[in-house]
């Protein structure tokens, strides 16, 4: 969101099993609910204030029924973090011996804390066994709705022989002043250390001609 909206809990003792039982509000349209994402942190108070662990709930798939979730908490990260998502298609061609990848939609952007008008941009990088292939990357797209929509395809030489092949997807932010900045990015390939990532390219490769479909939350290492 432009600003975001802020909530936190009373203050509980430390046990290992910590139940708050406490509700918050947000007021969203459904254009905001389907490009924002919860970021929770779990943090200690004494002596100081200092955060434990945090995750990220998505809203993308928000229904009407009530759910429950458990979140793993991660470290956190002592500089500032994006938690930007990357829809991505993928479908293998092996009669044409190649891979069509698709960039689809980016959310959970990082507002701008200047005047200047921001845009995005998707850079993919082809590797195998760590030796760089080829790059291609899509045009500057402005945000609408805490979202960038491109729909570009990209094609890349692969064959059903090719196990060591990796692509590298990296979301970059660019303001007027022509500055990129790395906002994060998704490694497709059967070594990815993203389970998802793993997923969406072993049922690509193992089912030809079918397209495959998913969200992949951005790194930063």
């Amino acid at each position: 969101m432009a600003k975001p909206v802020q909530f936190k809990t009373s203050v509980k003792e430390a046990t290992p099993d910590v139940v708050f039982m406490e509700t918050f509000v947000f007021t969203l349209n459904l254009e905001q609910l389907h490009g924002c994402a919860l970021v929770l942190r779990l943090q200690t108070h004494t002596p100081r204030k200092r955060t434990q662990g945090q995750c990220v709930l998505s809203l993308r798939t928000l229904a009407s029924q009530e759910a429950e979730h458990w979140l793993d908490l991660s470290p956190p990260c002592k500089t500032h973090v994006c938690h930007a998502e990357l829809q991505l298609s993928t479908c293998f061609q092996p009669v044409s011996s190649r891979i069509q990848l698709q960039i689809l939609t980016a959310q959970n952007l990082p507002s701008s804390s200047s005047l200047l008008a921001q845009s995005f941009f998707v850079k993919v990088e082809m590797f195998s066994d760590g030796r760089f292939i080829m790059k291609r990357k899509t045009k500057l797209v402005k945000p609408s709705g805490g979202q960038v929509q491109w729909a570009e395809s990209v094609l890349l030489p692969i064959t059903s022989q090719d196990y060591n092949i990796q692509l590298s997807v990296r979301l970059y932010s660019r303001r007027s002043i022509r500055r990129k900045y790395l906002l994060g990015q998704v490694v497709l390939g059967f070594d990815s250390s993203s389970p998802d990532a793993v997923e969406q390219w072993t049922d690509s490769i193992t089912h030809p001609e079918k397209v495959v479909t998913a969200w992949h939350r951005l790194s930063h290492s």
